[in-house]
Parts: C-alpha cells; sequence; structure tokens
C-alpha cells in the first residue's frame, strides 16, 4: 500500500464513519431501507449518465449478467442490513460489527485468491479484531444497544465481504469500475425500495434537514467512496484494502460521542484498540 492508496482509504473511513451518524439522524424523516433504497435508485441514474457520456464500455454478456445480479443482490442485502441495524442499535456497536468486513473477506481470499492466504500474523490481526466484536457484543450499555441490531450488521458484513470477493475474482472484475458500480447500484434499488414496504411507514417526520442530510449519503457515499472502493480493491491487495475499513469506526464512534451524545464505554474504546492493533498486524510485510 503507498501513500496515495493509504490516504484515500483513510479519507474515504473519515466519510463513512460519518455516514453512520448521518443514516440515524436521516432515520427520523424517512425508514432505513427506504434511505438505502433512494441513495442506491439516484446514485444509479448519476453513474449511468456518467457511463453514458463518458462513453465507458458495459458489456452484458451471459457471464458478466449472472455475476452483476448476484453482486447487486448481495449489495441489497449488505446494506438492507446495515441500515436495519442503525435503527434498532447504536452507531458505535453497529460500526464495530459492521466494519469485521475484513476478517470475512481475508478468511475468503485466502481460499480463493492465489498470493492472499493468511499469515500468522495476520490471522493474530483477525483475532484480536474478532475479540473487539465479542468485548462490544457483552457490553450491553443498560440497554442502549440492541443485541438483533448488533446481530444484524455482523450479518451485513459477510455480505460486504462477499461483494468485495465477487469484484475481485468474478467475470464482472473485467468491466470498468464504473459498470461494476452501477450492477450493484442498479439491480439493490428496487430490491432495497420494495423490501422497504416490510419495515413500516416510509416516510416518519420529514423535514428540509433530512433531505440535505440524503444528498450526503447519494454524493459523498454513494457516488464517491462506492468508486473509489471499486477502484482500490482491484489495484492494491483485497485484505490490506479491507484492513483500512477498521479506521470507520474509531471516525463513527467519535462521531457518535460528538454529535448523539453516545457514551464512550471503557468496552468501546477497547475495542477500538484491538481494532487498530488488528490493521497493524494484518498490513505488516
Amino acid at each position: 500500500m503507498d501513500a496515495r492508496g493509504a490516504a484515500l482509504l483513510i479519507f474515504i473511513a473519515l466519510i463513512l464513519g460519518a455516514n453512520q451518524v448521518v443514516m440515524k439522524l436521516t432515520s427520523e424523516g424517512l425508514s432505513p431501507v427506504f434511505q438505502a433504497g433512494l441513495r442506491s435508485a439516484i446514485a444509479a441514474v448519476a453513474i449511468g449518465v456518467w457511463i453514458v457520456i463518458r462513453g465507458i464500455a458495459f458489456p452484458v454478456t451471459r457471464e458478466v449478467l449472472l455475476s452483476g445480479l448476484v453482486l447487486g443482490f448481495l449489495f441489497a442485502f449488505e446494506f438492507l442490513c446495515l441500515y436495519v441495524a442503525v435503527d434498532l442499535t447504536t452507531v458505535s456497536h453497529v460500526s464495530i460489527m459492521f466494519y469485521t468486513m475484513p476478517v470475512h473477506l481475508s478468511i475468503m481470499a485466502h481460499f480463493l485468491l492465489p498470493g492472499e492466504r493468511l499469515t500468522r500474523l495476520r490471522i493474530l490481526g483477525l483475532a484480536l479484531c474478532l475479540g473487539a466484536v465479542v468485548l462490544v457484543v457483552a457490553d450491553r450499555g443498560q440497554g442502549q444497544a440492541s443485541l438483533m441490531g448488533d446481530l444484524i450488521a455482523f450479518v451485513g458484513a459477510i455480505g460486504w465481504a462477499a461483494v468485495g470477493m465477487l469484484l475481485r475474482a468474478s467475470p464482472i472484475s473485467r468491466v470498468p469500475g464504473e459498470a461494476a458500480l452501477l450492477w450493484q447500484l442498479g439491480v439493490s434499488a428496487p430490491i432495497l425500495l420494495l423490501a422497504a414496504l416490510l419495515f413500516g411507514p416510509l416516510v416518519r417526520d420529514l423535514s428540509v434537514e433530512h433531505l440535505w442530510l440524503m444528498s450526503y449519503q447519494v454524493i459523498a457515499v454513494g457516488l464517491f467512496c462506492f468508486m473509489a472502493w471499486v477502484i482500490l480493491i482491484r489495484v492494491y491487495p483485497a485484505p490490506t484494502v479491507a484492513s483500512f475499513s477498521f479506521l470507520t469506526p474509531v471516525f463513527s464512534v467519535g462521531f457518535a460521542w460528538l454529535i448523539l451524545g453516545e457514551p464512550l464505554r471503557l468496552s468501546i474504546l477497547i475495542g477500538l484498540g484491538l481494532v487498530a492493533a488488528g490493521i497493524v498486524l494484518i498490513n505488516r510485510r
């Protein structure tokens, strides 16, 4: 990982860390899954227009079609879990649980990607990160955090890892990054919008503030971060890119404390320390 790639990944982690809080605040005006569907739909239109204007190739062979549909379904599953989890439990808990993704991706890469096998140091780093998960789940914080929300976030992390693996090891890996992103957004949008009907009223107490928060999710996350992540995971080793995702909970916990007033419990701080140690070990040569 060179300095340019590391700097971009840290910036992405900062944006995504703030997004956990933005999602929580937006849920006061729009139901969580409906937010996810709107974000995918609007971002898909923007990416589609960009592809047409720039004349970017969008191949639709049988292999790419099948991979794209599976990719979009997993993308929808990942974010359905994330948005529901944010609505059920605290941002601090969701952040640490959801960003166990590098653990799952590293295990998948060990078996499926040549040259990305787990070493003893990486295994130790992954163990520390999982230790953080156990610690955080064990501390309910006087009932503030929901065990169901924590578990849903953890399952969503597995879906995220599967998305990363498809981007590296399926026919979709051979299409331009913009096309791969359009498959994710375009397929997930109708799935999420239909699924939103199962989670209560789509609109809650909507105000202009929620529309601004929604635009942050579309532009900063749905367009910039997703596109950058798709490109980076193709350029650098998957476990190395994924390991930087562990920085996002650090930013999320900080924003949750600063903006939402969530307490900085000892279990959260120790969990973040374990995560940081895990990042160092995963990235050691």
